[in-house]
């Protein structure tokens, strides 16, 4: 996201994934100025509940079923907002992850 704009292309992206996908998507520097809002309404409608809070230079992970329900057990999203004060690289967030067993075969 860094260089151009390339909203425009991941929203096409995510509309045009076929449904039963599992989308992956992360963000570490930087999605907050650089991703607009065409992207971030197509990640909403994933169901993220982050997207649209992300500060510069936020850490985000988010998984996303499309066409179908991932169980309610599997952890979907986390963010991380840099901050000068408690951040130990520098004020750059610290990675982040999500844990979590996908079974096979969901519908």
């Amino acid at each position: 996201m860094y260089e151009g704009d390339n909203s425009g292309p991941m929203a096409k992206f995510i509309q045009s994934t076929p449904s039963k996908s599992l989308l992956f998507m992360v963000t570490h520097d930087d999605g907050s100025s650089k991703l607009k809002a065409q992207a971030k309404d197509a990640i909403e409608a994933l169901g993220s509940k982050e997207i649209k809070n992300m500060k510069f230079r936020s850490s985000w992970v988010f998984v996303a079923a499309k066409g179908f329900e991932l169980p309610s057990e599997i952890e979907r999203e986390k963010i991380n907002h840099s901050d000068q004060s408690r951040n130990r690289y520098a004020g750059w967030p610290a990675e982040i992850q999500i844990e979590g067993c996908i079974p096979k075969g969901l519908r």
